[in-house]
């Protein structure tokens, strides 16, 4: 994703040994929609949460590309707390992006290793904070499905990659159902002002949530959340689990 908003989208057949870009335009609304001279907390938290994702994968596997992320990363991260001149931001973004692109072709040189590194992580995630939280069929549900993706780990197709974002979609419902899970992540939403290109929007969306929550109306509060989470800019990385993992863990 370019930071004007543009998707570029190349297709990979194994198979047939050969990739194909998509020839169309695609384009997101919300990242199109960044204003660079306010993005210096969003290149922050996109800049921490790719270096975290740098390290797992540096735990498991050498490869010279995770040096060349940290280099863009790095840049990155030189950025002023406050900076509002748009293209020393763009050009952080930029950085960012060119780490991310790195770290999704090291993943692609050692696809088993970092399948295994993520079904791992899924898998504690959901033993130390969720599991208590799921019905015994829940339970034995997300244990199957996680033998399933651990036997299909080394599949050349998209099997895999099914089988975990449905695991992780099952942690969040399980953890959705739980009114303190909401009420956390309105309040992360609510403080995290920078992922919201229209700052008037996000404020009525705010004070209808405050309002909710005094009156103790938990699902009204649950559509001001959906609602935030549709209008702000995209987390950082395919992993939507991170926001309720950083809620735990605080």
């Amino acid at each position: 994703m370019l930071d004007s908003g543009n998707i570029v989208m190349e297709i990979s057949v194994p198979s047939i040994g050969g990739s194909f870009h998509s020839g169309r335009n695609f384009y997101s609304r919300q990242e199109g929609q960044i204003d660079y001279t306010k993005a210096s907390k969003l290149v922050e938290d996109q800049s921490e949460y790719t270096l975290q994702r740098l390290e797992e994968m540096a735990s498991k596997i050498d490869d010279p590309r995770l040096d060349q992320a940290r280099n863009k990363l790095e840049q990155a991260e030189s950025i002023q707390s406050g900076e509002t001149d748009p293209e020393t931001a763009k050009q952080a973004m930029d950085n960012i992006q060119e780490a991310k692109r790195l770290l999704a072709l090291t993943r692609k040189e050692h696809l088993k290793d970092i399948r295994q590194l993520e079904l791992d992580k899924t898998a504690d995630f959901f033993n130390k904070v969720v599991r208590q939280h799921a019905k015994p069929t829940e339970v034995l549900s997300f244990d199957n499905l996680t033998k399933t993706a651990q036997r299909v780990i080394g599949n050349t197709n998209g099997d895999f990659e099914s089988h975990l974002d449905d695991l992780r979609q099952r942690s969040f419902m399980i953890l959705w159902r739980q009114d303190w899970f909401v009420i956390e992540r309105f309040k992360w939403l609510a403080e995290d002002v920078h992922l919201f290109p229209d700052a008037r929007e996000h404020a009525q969306m705010v004070a209808t949530g405050t309002a909710a929550l005094k009156a103790g109306d938990i699902d009204k509060l649950r559509n001001v959340v959906i609602n935030l989470d549709s209008i702000r800019i995209g987390s950082a990385g395919a992993d939507e689990m991170m926001a309720g993992v950083n809620i735990v863990r605080s």
